[in-house]
């Protein structure tokens, strides 16, 4: 049947930028078939569904349900009562975030999959850019299924577990789909993956002038990767790292200037750390959705109402070897007297802990440390080069090779200091998965992982969430109930509750155990 695909175009908030390729694509009350014609169309559906996946809801939602986040000194009860104390409803905001985001984007990239088939062009450049553009799609349909298995399927390791709605084609109103298992998620997200691979193999399209801010063949060999290490599948995860590592021509940052750019200005040099980020505007900044808001009122700086920061058991972690270049750029250090972190070094005897030691959260202060250029308004990063050799790390351990594991967090914490740093050494698999979390940790933070890693590598690490006693003892905080100091990693609340909207339109759906 025919939509009305200007209706739903406009329900969502579409990207703006100078670049051709990034123009808003509001064709007005139009059925698709008349709507989709051009190669350009195309592409400037492809903006709108990267758009929507900008969404900040589960980098907000992994660091403070977690330990990577603590109560801010202006806290005004953001999460107090919700995600700080493990509260998870079945309404819950952030869950019906992360479905609906997830599922919008896959509705625009499923339009540009099968559009490109009918799409006429031009001229044989331009039938490559109608490929690369259908290639795209398939990566980040793959990509947004994978998220939602993440999060909604109570074990990713279980085939037969279930996953989200398998939404591998474009699904009509008069549908009311089933959620399908893990095994067909993974089977979808891989053939997604190898078809656009394909597509790159042989695409001839002028490449792009940022190309880290548009899926790629990397991309896809590394959503490959991360799909693997979900599953616990090792074999495959390592080779699709490797791939990552070995042709890529990405490298890791390895200089305190070099990695600050990548989170703090996004002009990091070219081919450096970065595999795909989703790219926001100034013009942005006016519509909502900034990142940095997620744990600031108004700025990431102390004068600029944190309500969360970063944790203190966190900021142990970066300050217990000196010389790490990640705490400089999770934690705001250079500032003003009025703006940068109240670091107490006497904080585990403050009587007022609250308002002694007070630390910024800097990872996503927007492009410019010190200013408000582009509206403090910074790039959603989605994957980087350090993840693929925490995951071949991974693979390692399962392998039974703790010196190779160790090897490769060297070659992360070798990038992450001034100095060379000994190889850690593991003397079980426990204390080597425990090695890898840890430095997940570090490396990740802030960055929407935690929860996911928790809730897959937690238990074979012996790990629980880690909370220092100062981010909730304080009478001040006014948190209520038993301190939330843990939560049991066999509790249901790892698997997100189905949002209660989808339970409403579509009585076929399944709700997860415990809500």
């Amino acid at each position: 049947m025919k939509k009305i695909y200007g209706l739903l175009l406009l329900s969502f908030t579409l990207l703006v930028s100078c670049d051709d390729q990034l123009e808003p694509f509001t064709p007005g009350s139009l059925t698709e078939e008349v709507a989709i014609t051009k190669s350009s169309d195309l592409t400037r559906l492809m903006n709108s569904g990267m758009n929507i996946m900008t969404n900040r809801a589960e980098y907000v939602f992994s660091s403070v349900f977690t330990d990577e986040a603590a109560m801010g000194f202006n806290n005004g009860g953001q999460g107090i009562r919700l995600e700080y104390v493990f509260l998870m409803l079945q309404d819950d905001p952030t869950a019906s975030a992360i479905w609906t985001s997830s599922y919008g984007a896959i509705s625009r990239f499923n339009r540009v999959i099968e559009f490109s088939s009918t799409v006429v062009p031009t001229s044989a450049a331009d039938t490559q850019v109608i490929e690369r553009a259908k290639a795209e799609a398939l990566v980040l349909r793959a990509a947004c299924h994978l998220k939602v298995m993440s999060y909604f399927s109570p074990n990713p390791k279980d085939d037969t577990a279930l996953a989200g709605v398998l939404a591998n084609r474009i699904i009509t109103t008069s549908e009311f789909p089933r959620r399908a298992t893990n095994g067909e998620f993974y089977a979808s997200i891989h053939a997604d993956l190898d078809a656009a691979i394909a597509i790159y193999n042989s695409n001839t399209a002028t490449a792009y002038t940022n190309k880290t801010i548009y899926a790629s063949k990397t991309l896809a060999q590394a959503m490959k990767a991360r799909a693997y290490a979900l599953k616990g599948d090792y074999t495959n995860a390592l080779t699709n790292a490797n791939l990552v590592i070995t042709t890529s021509g990405i490298t890791l940052a390895n200089t305190a200037a070099d990695y600050a750019a990548v989170f703090h200005t996004h002009n990091e040099a070219a081919n450096k750390e970065v595999i795909f980020r989703l790219k926001r505007t100034a013009v942005q900044n006016s519509q909502g959705a900034n990142l940095h808001n997620g744990w600031a009122s108004v700025t990431n700086r102390r004068n600029g109402s944190p309500f969360y920061e970063v944790s203190r058991a966190l900021y142990n972690k970066f300050a217990a070897t000196p010389g790490d270049i990640r705490l400089a750029v999770n934690v705001f250090t250079t500032g003003t007297t009025t703006t940068s972190s109240l670091i107490d070094p006497n904080y585990t005897t403050s009587a007022d802990v609250k308002n002694t030691d007070i630390l910024v959260l800097h990872k996503h202060g927007g492009q410019s440390a010190l200013t408000s250029a582009n509206g403090f308004n910074p790039d959603f990063m989605v994957c980087r080069l350090s993840e693929m050799y925490f995951i071949r790390a991974e693979a390692k351990v399962a392998a039974g090779d703790l010196t190779g594991a160790a090897a490769d967090l060297k070659v992360i914490m070798d990038a992450r200091f001034p100095t060379a740093q000994p190889a850690p050494v593991f003397a079980s698999a426990q204390a080597a998965w425990k090695g890898i979390l840890d430095e997940r940790r570090k490396e990740l933070s802030f960055e929407g992982f935690r929860f996911i890693d928790m809730k897959r590598l937690g238990t074979l690490a012996g790990a629980t969430l880690d909370r220092d006693p100062a981010d909730y003892a304080s009478a001040s905080w006014n948190i209520p109930g038993a301190n939330p100091t843990n939560l049991p990693l066999t509790s249901y609340k790892f698997a997100l509750p189905i949002p209660q909207v989808e339970l409403n339109a579509n009585g076929g759906i399944q709700q997860n155990t415990g809500y």
